[in-house]
C-alpha cells in the first residue's frame, strides 16, 4: 500500500508491505517533520530537529524503540563539477523505517520506484526487514561513490598530463577543484565505518540480524576502500600541487633573473650616457669631428662587455 502526501509542498511517501512500513520524507522541512511527529509520537524531539537544516555530523544514537542515524553522503553537482553533501536521516524501528533526504540520492529514489510498482522488474526479497533494507541501501550509496573515485582519478590524470604544458590561472584553478573536491569527500565519508560498526554492535535489540553480520562487514570494507582511494588521491593532488607551484616559482625566478640581467645592461649604457650629456667647460671629445659617433661606440661597448661578462656568469 502506497500513502502519498503531495500538498502545499509537503512530500511524503508512505510504502507498507507485509506489516513493514517505510516513510519517506523527500523535502525536509518544519511541516513535514510535524507531520512525522504525529505519525510516530515516540520520536524525540532532538531527534526530529536533527533532520532539519543545516546538516548535522555523522551518528548513531540508540532510543528505546528504535535507532536514529544521521550520514552524509556525497553527489556530484554537474554544473559547477563540485562534489556536495548531502544529509540521510534515518529511525530504524522493528517493523518500519523512516527515511528523510533532500531527494538527490539516486539509490533511494530508485527503491521507492520499486515498492511503488513503477520498476516492475526490480526484486524487493526480505525487504520487510528493517536491516535488510538498510543494508540494500547504504550498499547501494556506497556503490555510488566508485564513480565519483574515478571521475576523480580521471580528473588528475588530466592535470598530470596538462601540468608540464603550460601554466595558467586555469590551471591552478583546475587543482584547486579537485583538491577541493578530495577534501569534501573525505569529511563526507569519515564516519561510515564507525556508524556502521556501532549500528551491527547495538542493532540486535531493535531489528532481526540474523545472517546479517557478514554483510554489514562487507559494507565495512566498502567504507575502507573509498577511504583507501581518498587518501591515495589526496597524496597525488598534494603532490600536484607542490609540483606545480615549484614550477611557477622557478619560471618566476628565470623571469626575475632576466629582469634583473636586463637592468645590470641598461644601468651601465646609462651611466655613460650620463657623463657625456654633463656641460662641464673642458668636457673631452665634444666638439670633435665625429664626437657623436664616438660617444655611442663607447655606449654599445660598455653594453658588448657587460653581456658578455653575464654570458659568462650563465645569467643570459
Amino acid at each position: 500500500m502506497i500513502n502519498n502526501i503531495k500538498r502545499n509542498g509537503l512530500k511524503i511517501q508512505t510504502y507498507e508491505r507485509e506489516g513493514f512500513k517505510w516513510v519517506d520524507i523527500t523535502q525536509p522541512s518544519a511541516r513535514a517533520i510535524g507531520a512525522l511527529r504525529e505519525q510516530f509520537p515516540f520520536f524525540l524531539d532532538i531527534d526530529l530537529r536533527d533532520c532539519l537544516p543545516p546538516n548535522q555530523r555523522p551518528k548513531l544514537l540508540e532510543r528505546e524503540q528504535y535507532i536514529f542515524i544521521v550520514l552524509l553522503f556525497p553527489y556530484f553537482d554537474e554544473k559547477t563539477r563540485v562534489i556536495k553533501a548531502t544529509e540521510l536521516d534515518l529511525f530504524i524501528g522493528k517493523n518500519f523505517v523512516v527515511a528523510n533526504h533532500e531527494g538527490v540520492l539516486k539509490p533511494l529514489l530508485d527503491l521507492a520506484e520499486c515498492f511503488s510498482g513503477q520498476k516492475p522488474l526490480c526484486t524487493l526479497e526480505d525487504m520487510t526487514n528493517p536491516a535488510v533494507w538498510l543494508h540494500s541501501i547504504l550498499n547501494s550509496l556506497l556503490a555510488g561513490c566508485f564513480p565519483m573515485l574515478t571521475h576523480l582519478a580521471n580528473d588528475i590524470n588530466a592535470l598530470e598530463s596538462e601540468l608540464f604544458r603550460e601554466t595558467n590561472a586555469e590551471t591552478i584553478r583546475e587543482i584547486l577543484r579537485v583538491k577541493s573536491n578530495i577534501v569534501d569527500m573525505r569529511k563526507i565519508m569519515q564516519g561510515h565505518k564507525h556508524i556502521i560498526e556501532k549500528f551491527m554492535s547495538s542493532a540486535h535489540r531493535i531489528v532481526n540480524m540474523n545472517n546479517l553480520s557478514v554483510y554489514y562487514v562487507d559494507l565495512v570494507e566498502h567504507t575502507k576502500e573509498i577511504w583507501d582511494f581518498l587518501d591515495n588521491d589526496r597524496s597525488t593532488i598534494d603532490a600536484l600541487y607542490e609540483s606545480y607551484v615549484s614550477l611557477v616559482t622557478f619560471e618566476t625566478s628565470q623571469s626575475t633573473k632576466a629582469l634583473s640581467a636586463l637592468a645590470l645592461i641598461i644601468f651601465p649604457m646609462n651611466l655613460v650616457a650620463a657623463v657625456f650629456a654633463m656641460r662641464a667647460d673642458h668636457m673631452p671629445f665634444l666638439g670633435w669631428p665625429g664626437d657623436f659617433w664616438f660617444m655611442l661606440g663607447t655606449v654599445f661597448l660598455v653594453m658588448t662587455v657587460t653581456v658578455g661578462y653575464l654570458r659568462r656568469k650563465k645569467w643570459l
